[in-house]
């Protein structure tokens, strides 16, 4: 589950983004903890590139070229991330065979599988993505299979043509996928065209496709295309995805779970 620090900092890094600078004092106030925890949690964030200490408070940092990491972008819509998380992890059942795509969406739904299943679940879990390892290797419930490849750092993934190779005798009932845009033309888009090879070898492993996604990437397109939308089973959104957007892509078929 995320943790009520994570929350705090998640809104820390909202407010941040709006007013551009905050200070120590004000932040404790607002969020009801100490001045020395709302330091510390400034001291993880500026670790992670998200803001510049100053004296008495912080700033905003200026975005720059490249792709944020997992650890980075955990923060941006972290509770509508949760929701979708906790909604997807309960379509979960006992000796389900999944594939999990990489990137925070999916980690929130791996961080949401219910402790049954995680000690007594006899889930077959297949990832490229080390957070999604982190998150569950060590679980009983759970048999791991690690694809191997070449090692992106800022995704902290694997891809390449031995991990597509990997996939070719594997079978899953599910693929959770995120992705960094959802448009009607391009379909589901990634930032990295290795990335969407790897992807869509998972996609055609499926049984099921269940997207999960924050509605901020409605109308973003990504460098490279993964699948079509009506490729997809289910969609889990947050409640700030336009109607019409949803409407049409249930007219094509497609299970929308708004949450």
């Amino acid at each position: 589950m995320t943790s009520t620090v994570e929350r705090r900092r998640a809104r820390i890094i909202s407010e941040l983004s709006q007013v551009q600078e905050l200070k120590v004092s004000e932040l404790s106030d607002h969020l009801k903890v100490s001045e020395v925890s709302i330091r510390r949690d400034l001291q993880v964030l500026e670790d992670l590139g998200l803001l510049k200490r100053v004296y008495g408070g912080a700033v905003v940092v200026q975005e720059k070229g490249g792709s944020a990491g997992v650890s980075t972008r955990w923060y941006h819509n972290l509770e509508k991330k949760e929701r979708i998380g906790q909604a997807t992890a309960q379509m979960i059942q006992r000796g389900d065979h999944i594939i999990f795509d990489s990137g925070t969406t999916p980690l929130q739904v791996a961080r949401h599988l219910s402790q049954e299943l995680l000690t007594a679940g006899n889930l077959t879990v297949i990832t490229a993505s080390l957070p999604i390892v982190h998150e569950l290797g060590d679980k009983p419930g759970i048999h791991l299979i690690l694809l191997g490849g070449v090692y992106l750092p800022a995704y902290e993934l694997v891809v390449g043509p031995q991990t597509v190779e990997n996939l070719k005798n594997l079978h899953a009932d599910k693929f959770i996928l995120g992705t960094d845009g959802l448009t009607f033309t391009h379909g589901t888009t990634t930032a990295n065209v290795l990335e969407a090879e790897v992807v869509r070898a998972m996609a055609n492993a499926s049984t099921e496709v269940i997207v999960v996604s924050d509605s901020s990437k409605i109308g973003l397109i990504g460098l490279a295309a993964i699948i079509p939308l009506p490729r997809i089973n289910k969609l889990v959104i947050d409640n700030d995805a336009p109607s019409d957007f949803v409407d049409k892509l249930r007219e094509q078929g497609v299970e929308v779970i708004v949450v």
